[in-house]
């Protein structure tokens, strides 16, 4: 009896501690509500960092715009047709990349134009060949007719009047082919004409692009007309001759001789200068002061000529070197 009441305990206490060890269905339930749930909150927990992140750096951005705002740009100064003009760093680059870019097409057209004149050359070569070869032709008839012209017409139609028959159905032939050679003579060399015009007209645009490259200060109309009026003066002055000087076609040729003008003007300048301060009366000074004066002047003309560039500056400066 003992014995059966130990072991109904035992096996009691046996499923007493089985029912507490195993889990329930709300347990379970709970379980699995915890694992679905985890990833969530990670999920919740990155957005977060993630929304704080982008905040961050939207207050950074900000702040970096505001300072930069807040910020003067920095300005330099350059010369612009002489005259001394204070840009942005902004403006600077904007500056040099659309000079660039008019370079780059600058030169692109000039290629293209010089291939266009190669071929525009070739094709007048071509032309020229061929009014040669018409002229030559245009002899020959008329040589051949001059000969056929020396026959005596009423005798041969008397003697051989199947021979007259051949000879004037030959000179009326050559005749029509020196007509029909005559026009086409005319026509070839107005083509070949016109075809030089274009080819001349095509130099002197580049020339013209040339001389504003070299001399952008003529791109002011009124300041270009001025100078070649007193540039034709000059050198018809020189002893040039008024119908090459009236065709020069080169922009070389024509910023060497505006040099020479302006050389002339400034050593002209420069002496006239030179003569006045030489008629001034001359002071009498300490040693070493008059020296040092001196060079001071030629310090202050140098730098004037260097801001201005303007001849009447380049001729003080040479006043006060002489």
């Amino acid at each position: 009896m003992e014995s059966s009441n130990a072991a109904l305990d035992v096996n009691s206490a046996t499923d007493v501690l089985s029912t507490l060890l195993a889990p329930t269905e709300s347990q379970k339930e709970k379980a699995a509500k915890a694992e679905s749930t985890e990833p969530d909150s990670k999920e919740s927990e990155e957005e977060a960092v993630e929304a704080e992140t982008e905040e961050t750096e939207e207050e950074v951005e900000e702040t970096e715009e505001s300072e930069e705002e807040g910020e003067e740009p920095k300005t330099v100064t350059i010369k612009i047709d002489g005259k001394e003009v204070e840009v942005t760093l902004d403006e600077l680059k904007n500056g040099y990349q659309r000079q660039s870019d008019y370079t780059r097409k600058t030169m692109e057209a000039a290629e293209q134009r010089k291939a266009a004149d190669a071929e525009l050359n070739a094709a007048i070569q071509e032309r020229r060949t061929y009014a040669d070869n018409l002229q030559r032709m245009q002899i020959q008839l008329e040589s051949a007719l001059q000969e056929q012209n020396t026959i005596d017409w009423q005798r041969l139609i008397d003697t051989d009047p199947q021979e007259y028959l051949k000879q004037q159905h030959l000179y009326q032939q050559r005749q029509a082919q020196l007509q029909r050679n005559g026009i086409e003579q005319q026509q070839v060399n107005a083509k070949i004409q016109a075809e030089e015009q274009a080819r001349f007209q095509s130099h002197l645009q580049a020339q013209q692009e040339e001389l504003l490259a070299k001399l952008p200060e003529w791109k002011n109309d009124e300041k270009s007309k001025a100078e070649k009026v007193a540039l034709r003066e000059y050198l018809l002055n020189q002893g040039f001759d008024q119908k090459n000087v009236d065709n020069i076609s080169d922009a070389k040729a024509v910023i060497m001789a505006r040099k020479a003008m302006l050389y002339d003007k400034m050593m002209s300048k420069a002496q006239a200068v030179a003569k006045k301060v030489s008629n001034l009366p001359q002071k009498v000074e300490k040693p070493g002061v008059a020296e040092t004066r001196n060079l001071d002047k030629r310090s202050n003309a140098f730098q004037r000529l260097s801001k201005s560039g303007s001849i009447d500056d380049a001729a003080a400066m040479f006043a006060s070197i002489l």
